[in-house]
Formats: structure tokens, sequence, C-alpha cells
């Protein structure tokens, strides 16, 4: 003859494997959120979708590439407190950015102010690179200070100098924000991230599924009794 189990053992084991279910449920919730705030601390830096670019700079990035065979004649200051005179195009350029961040413009305008097309690219590289901080709060800036970068370069002659500055603002935006272009000194999503995520949703799945599981026999069980 087969021992019947006693009631009290049969509940004890069962609030045993409820207690076991409960306590992989939240191993792996929290688990799950260490590697969520791991993954948007890590996106707010190196993920970041571009802001909507302002209307100005739509406009700038238009008049810069169409042909300007004049000189410059709108009076300009430079951070060292020199003037320059630019052309209605560039100038158009300097007042959108001064909207943002004037020592951005003013960058910008000494930048226009170098003929030599070398010097130029050089100057609206390190414009960018000098006056347009890392923190999210000047992305709005930084994509405007792109598309005008790149509309001015684009009407400069191909040489090994150009090239390398087009390359260089090109990464630097590639860098900032989440674009199809990549980005080599990204860093990968931490370890951390993969480390307690999948393990975690994999938890969170199998407890789920014993909790369904315990559910259903639960509505079984209530059936048989009201049939008996």
């Amino acid at each position: 003859m087969s021992a019947t189990v006693p009631p009290s053992a049969e509940a004890a084991r069962g609030r045993g494997a409820r207690l076991r279910v409960a306590a992989l449920l939240v191993i792996s919730a929290l688990g799950l959120g260490v590697a969520l705030v791991s993954y948007f601390r890590y996106a707010a830096v190196w993920l970041r979708q571009p802001p909507r670019l302002d209307a100005c700079a739509h406009v700038a990035r238009r008049s810069l590439l169409q042909e300007e065979p004049v000189t410059g004649t709108i009076p300009h200051m430079t951070l060292e407190g020199s003037i320059v005179y630019l052309r209605p195009s560039e100038d158009r350029a300097v007042g959108c950015l001064g909207r943002m961040s004037s020592s951005l413009a003013s960058a910008f305008a000494a930048a226009f102010a170098e003929l030599e097309p070398a010097a130029r690219a050089r100057a609206l590289a390190t414009a960018m690179k000098d006056h347009v901080p890392q923190d999210p709060s000047a992305d709005r800036e930084a994509i405007s200070a792109w598309v005008i970068a790149s509309a001015a370069m684009r009407a400069l002659p191909e040489t090994p100098e150009t090239t390398a500055a087009r390359d260089e603002i090109n990464q630097r935006n590639a860098c900032r924000f989440r674009l199809r272009s990549t980005c080599p000194t990204r860093p990968p999503i931490p370890i951390v991230v993969w480390a307690a995520g999948v393990p975690s949703s994999l938890g969170l799945l199998f407890g789920a599924g014993l909790g369904v599981r315990a559910l259903v026999r639960l509505v079984q069980r209530r059936r048989r009794r009201k049939a008996a």
C-alpha cells in the first residue's frame, strides 16, 4: 500500500513552492531593473535621438549651398574682438547659431572669414569641437552647427585637409546621436545589461509560466470540488 501524504505536508510543500517562485520573480525583477537602468544611462550618452532642426538652420544650409560671387560686407565680431566681414549666406548662418550660443556664432564668424579652403575647413571643425558642449542640453546647437558646417564644407574643393575636416565633424555628429552612420569610438553596450538582463528576463518568463500553471490548477481543483 502506498502511503498517503498528509494534507498539512502537501500544504507546506505548496507554500514552499510559492515562496520559491516569489523569490525568483523578485530577484529577476531586480536584475532586470539593474539592466534597464544601465542601458538607459548608456543610451542617454551614446544613443540620443537628434532634436528637431531649427528652421533657420534649414534656411542657412540652403543659402550656403548656393554660390555667392561677392565679398563679405556684413560685419561680425570674433571671440578675439576682431571685426570680420561676411557674405549674406554666412551672416544668415551666424545669426541662426547666435540664437543658441553667442560663442559658437562668433567662432563660426571667424571660420567664415578664412578664405583658404583648408584653413576654413579646419576652423569650422574646430568651432564645433571647442564651442559645442557634450552635454545633452546642447544637442540643439550641435545638430544646427553640424548642418551649417557640412553645407559650408560642401562648397570647398576636395583636398586631404577638407576631407579630413569633413570626416571629423561627421564622426562627431555620429557619435553624439543615434544615426545610420557608425561611430568608431562608441563603446559597446555595458556587459551588465546582458549579464543581468538576459537571465532576469528568462527568470521572469519562467516564474510567470509557473504562476499561470498554478492558476490553471487552482481553477481545475475548484471546478472538481463544485462537480463533486
